[in-house]
């Protein structure tokens, strides 16, 4: 393995994203919405100022993604996530969109709600998509402390007797016009729900990779099994790593946690380091690796 120098990104060398709030409609731990405007530079270096077609295998909250949608930057999105709930709430927002923003405007912000989106979470007997499931996520996703939507309670706690009580994060205009913007947009949205790493094996049989910008921000090493229903073993890591190394994508961009297990996996690798801020129990930037194809 080579020791290779770790190189700092300052993004504020960056332009600010041109979307002037936030699009995705979601609140990730960590999310890289953030990363917009490098995002945007690696586009225009690799493809010449065309449009392509932008993918993530491990989307979330899709916060650069659905930026840089809404930025007329990309021609086509191809969104995937294992997590059927967050599968569900994606395709709740984009295929039924009326019936999600009236449920926006109408759903009571309790901790009987909270409670009760949070008990069907964790059914197990509903199909690969269902629309309560994937309402039932966003509103934990946006009434939970951080985003977080296993492992953490409500915002405010159970008392809420705190300065922010559980509707904080829950402005109903500012939701429905983010989920209306990228409803009117569906038809450039391609979803998935399968396992990363399969979703990049398709997008290469199917050719898709010579004009599709892939952008990974896997489930971290170190703490993917607390903020995650569908972590990934050592060995699933490796396997990313490996199908990245032998040169099935051209243009690619990944960010990981700083873990050891990463470090060896992508040691061939320009290896560099950005500040990810995070708001779990206490706000706080640390630092993650990024590693990118080269530009031939």
């Amino acid at each position: 393995m080579r020791d290779l120098a770790t190189n700092i990104i300052d993004l504020s060398a960056f332009r600010r994203p041109y979307v002037g709030n936030a699009a995705s409609p979601f609140r990730y731990p960590g999310g890289k919405g953030f990363l917009t405007p490098l995002l945007s530079a690696e586009l225009a270096k690799r493809f010449d100022g065309s449009r392509p077609n932008f993918a993530e295998p491990y989307c979330g909250g899709a916060g650069a993604a659905t930026n840089l949608l809404l930025a007329g930057e990309v021609e086509q999105l191809f969104l995937n996530d294992a997590d059927r709930r967050i599968y569900s709430a994606w395709r709740a927002m984009l295929t039924e969109t009326d019936r999600f923003l009236e449920r926006i405007m109408s759903v009571e912000v309790t901790l009987t709600t909270w409670d009760d989106a949070l008990i069907r979470l964790y059914e197990t007997s509903l199909p690969d998509y269902d629309f309560e499931l994937g309402f039932a996520t966003f509103f934990v996703n946006r009434t939970s402390r951080s985003g977080v939507v296993i492992g953490s309670g409500p915002i405010g706690g159970y008392s809420q007797e705190g300065r922010w009580k559980i509707d904080a994060r829950f402005n109903r205009e500012a939701l429905a016009k983010r989920v209306r913007a990228l409803g009117a947009l569906r038809d450039q949205v391609t979803l998935s729900c399968q396992d990363g790493l399969e979703f990049c094996r398709e997008l290469a049989q199917h050719q898709k990779l010579s004009s599709t910008f892939l952008f990974i921000d896997p489930p971290y090493v170190g703490a993917g099994g607390r903020l995650y229903y569908d972590g990934m073993s050592e060995d699933r890591h490796r396997d990313l790593a490996n199908w990245l190394s032998a040169g099935n994508a051209p243009h690619w961009l990944l960010t990981y946690d700083d873990h050891p297990l990463v470090r060896e996996n992508y040691s061939k690798f320009e290896q560099n380091l950005i500040d990810v801020g995070y708001s779990l129990s206490r706000k706080r930037s640390e630092k993650e690796l990024l590693y990118r194809s080269s530009i031939s």
